[in-house]
């Protein structure tokens, strides 16, 4: 695998030094958000600990159990930060462009380098989602859904599968997600990227047809 974005863990000074208390305590949520990330991104959440997060965030356990009730509400923390991430590039990319092919591919590349360049982050969101209990799984519905409509808004008036533009948009999504599931449990997080031409057909396809699919699979293709 390649080399893992550095996580920022920029501590403030000890002692007395005049930060407002505000800051202070956004300081310290933000490094336990970054440690969970990187506890459960290498470890996986079954085997990460709060000693791991507290350890990496450079937290007392008190400071700790002041932002979280427990590991769980951590991870979900850091997986809000992670999904506001991914989410938002994707319906940047679909409100700044009238055509769907390009918001599609624009969503893609942005979704797929975002989760590349941090492959603990992309752990976390696409892995180990489905080891953090019930509450995990309703917010990564909600994400589904929250993709699925974007999608479907965009949709609504192209040639659709026959079932409808809904459930057409859904079925791509989920089937994203499986992909970017496996590649990242396989531990290739940072070769995401390579995956935008097929990607790009598999999302094309099913509203405007094999042809225009392929030649934006073409178009996505590295040159030389």
């Amino acid at each position: 695998m390649g080399a893992k974005a550095p996580r920022a863990q920029r501590r403030l000074p000890p002692g007395r030094h005049g930060i407002p208390a505000e800051q202070v305590a956004g300081d310290q949520r933000e490094r336990i958000l970054a440690a969970a990330t990187a506890a459960v991104g290498e470890r996986g959440y079954a085997d990460a600990t709060v000693e791991d997060f507290i350890s990496r965030a450079g937290v007392s356990r008190k400071t700790f159990y002041q932002h979280f009730a427990n590991k769980q509400a951590a991870f979900l923390a850091a997986y809000d930060q992670v999904a506001e991430r991914v989410v938002g590039a994707v319906r940047e990319a679909y409100t700044a462009h009238d055509d769907y092919v390009t918001s599609a591919r624009d969503a893609l590349e942005c979704t797929l380098r975002e989760l590349a360049v941090d492959p603990d982050a992309a752990m976390l969101g696409i892995v180990e989602i489905f080891a953090a209990g019930p509450e995990a799984l309703r917010r990564r519905s909600a994400i589904i859904g929250a993709l699925t409509e974007l999608i479907t808004e965009q949709t609504r008036d192209l040639p659709q599968a026959a079932p409808g533009a809904s459930f057409t948009a859904e079925t791509i999504v989920g089937a994203v997600l499986e992909v970017l599931y496996n590649r990242v449990q396989r531990g290739e997080a940072d070769r995401l990227p390579d995956l935008l031409p097929d990607l790009l057909y598999c999302v094309v396809a099913p509203f405007l047809g094999h042809a225009r699919a392929t030649e934006e699979r073409a178009k996505a293709l590295p040159s030389g």
